[in-house]
C-alpha cells in the first residue's frame, strides 16, 4: 500500500480535542449503566451510536465498525464492552448502583475508542480502521472467540490488531508496548475429590476426602516450586475449595476449582497434565479418587515486534513516557487476535506505580476522566504507527 499519505499525528490530536467533551459524557454514562457479560447490547448500541454507526452490524452482543474505504486492507482496534458483577465504591457522582461495576477500565477504553473513530471520521482515514466492540471479555471462553468465528469481522482484510488497557500498576504519563509475551495463558481446573462418607467419630470406616484434597491443595504447589523452570512464569491458584455441611460427618465428596497461567504453550499443556497426574495419585493414597476437568481459556498473549518498536515510538510523540516492560500472569482474550494478526496490546498507566491504591478488579477503581484524553491519543498514535507500516 503506497497510495495514501501518512497522517499528520499533530493534526489528528488537535482534532481529537474537539471529541473529547463527549467522550468523557459517554464514559460517565458508561460508568452509570454498565451491563455484565452476556449482556451487554444496550451499551455495544449506545457506543455504536456514538460512533455514529447505530446500525453497525452484530456479532453476539457486541458489534463492528468500519470507516473509511469499505474494502481493501485495514486496522482494528478492540475495546471491551462488559463490566463485572459488584458493589462501585470509587465515590464519583456518576457511579454504578445496578449491581455491576466497570472495575476494569472497559468504560475509558469504549470512550476514547469513540473518541478516536470520530476524530478518523471527520479526518479522513488514509487506511479504513475497524472498530471492534468486544462482549465478555470477563468471561470464559471470551467474547474474541465469537469475533474471530464471524465473517461479519473477518471479512475486513485486518492487517494489524490493537488495543490499549489502563494500568494502575503504571504510573500516570506512561505506558508499555513490549515486545515479545506480555499476558500468560489462562486455563480453569475443577477437581472433584471422592472417598467414602462416615462419621467424625470412626475415620478409619471412611475416606476423608477433605483430609486427602487439602493435600491435594499442597501437592499442586510443588507442581510450580519443584518441577516448573523457576524463570519461566507460571501460577497454579486453587480459588475455591468446599465439601461438607456437619462438623462431625465425613463427607463424600470435595470439589475445588482454581486457575493455571503460564507463558509457553508446550509448558501449559504440560502443567495441564501434571495437574491431573499428581491430583490423581495424591488422592488415590488417601484411598480416594480425584476426577480433573480442564477448561481451556485464552493463550499466552504475544505482542508483535514491529508494531512494538513503531508504536512505541509514535506514542511517545504524544507526550508519554516509556515505562520499563510491564508483563504479568494476567490474561486478556485479546490473545486470541494475536494468534492471527500481527497485534499489539499497550498498557497505558493511569495510576501512581504503587499496589496500595485500588487495582484492576478492585470496586473502588475509577480512572480520571483525563485518561479518556491520553488512552485515545495512544489508539491514534499506534494507528499513525500501523499506517506507516502499512504505507512505506
Amino acid at each position: 500500500m503506497t497510495s495514501s499519505p501518512l497522517p499528520d499525528l499533530d493534526s489528528l490530536l488537535r482534532l481529537l480535542e474537539e471529541h473529547i467533551p463527549a467522550a468523557i459524557e459517554l464514559r460517565h454514562y458508561l460508568q452509570a449503566h454498565p451491563q455484565v457479560g452476556g449482556t451487554e447490547y444496550e451499551t455495544a448500541a449506545r457506543v455504536a451510536a456514538a460512533m455514529d454507526a447505530p446500525d453497525a452490524p452484530s456479532i453476539a452482543e457486541g458489534r463492528v465498525v468500519r470507516i473509511g474505504a469499505m474494502d481493501g486492507p485495514a486496522i482494528g482496534i478492540r475495546a471491551e464492552l462488559d463490566a463485572l458483577p459488584g458493589t462501585e465504591t470509587s465515590g464519583v457522582a456518576w457511579a454504578s448502583e445496578n449491581g455491576a461495576v466497570h472495575m476494569c477500565g472497559h468504560d475509558v477504553h469504549m470512550a476514547a475508542l469513540t473518541a478516536v473513530v470520530t476524530t478518523l471520521r471527520q479526518a479522513g482515514p488514509p487506511v479504513p480502521l475497524v472498530a471492534i466492540l468486544q462482549p465478555r471479555e470477563e468471561l470464559s471462553p471470551g467474547g474474541a472467540v465469537d469475533m474471530l468465528a464471524s465473517p461479519v469481522l473477518t471479512d475486513h482484510d485486518l492487517r494489524a490488531m490493537l488495543s490499549v488497557h489502563v494500568q494502575p500498576r503504571l504510573p500516570s504519563g506512561t505506558f508499555s508496548a513490549s515486545p515479545g509475551t506480555i499476558n500468560a495463558s489462562s486455563d480453569e481446573f475443577t477437581i472433584t475429590v471422592s472417598g467414602r462418607p462416615g462419621h467424625g467419630a470412626y475415620p478409619h470406616v471412611a475416606r476423608d476426602p477433605i483430609v486427602a484434597a487439602a493435600q491435594v491443595v499442597t501437592a499442586l504447589q510443588h507442581i510450580v516450586s519443584r518441577s516448573t523452570d523457576p524463570m519461566q512464569p507460571t501460577v497454579i491458584t486453587v480459588g475455591s475449595i468446599h465439601g461438607g455441611q456437619a462438623p462431625n460427618a465425613i463427607p463424600e465428596t470435595v470439589i475445588m476449582t482454581g486457575t493455571l497461567r503460564a507463558y509457553d504453550a508446550d509448558e501449559r499443556h504440560r502443567l495441564q497434565d501434571e495437574i491431573r497426574r499428581v491430583a490423581t495419585l495424591t488422592a488415590d493414597v488417601h484411598g480416594c479418587t480425584a476426577d480433573v476437568q480442564i477448561s481451556h481459556g485464552e493463550p499466552p498473549l504475544v505482542n508483535d515486534a514491529a508494531l512494538s518498536a513503531t508504536a512505541t515510538d509514535w506514542i511517545t510523540r504524544t507526550g508519554l513516557t516509556e515505562a520499563p516492560p510491564l508483563r504479568s500472569c494476567g490474561a486478556d482474550d485479546f490473545a486470541c487476535y494475536a494468534e492471527r494478526y500481527p497485534s499489539l496490546m499497550i498498557f497505558h498507566g493511569v495510576g501512581t506505580g504503587s499496589d496500595d491504591e485500588p487495582g484492576l478488579h478492585h470496586p473502588g477503581f475509577a480512572p480520571d476522566d483525563e485518561h479518556v484524553r491520553s488512552v485515545a491519543a495512544s489508539m491514534l498514535a499506534a494507528y499513525v504507527a500501523c499506517c506507516k507500516l502499512l504505507l512505506d
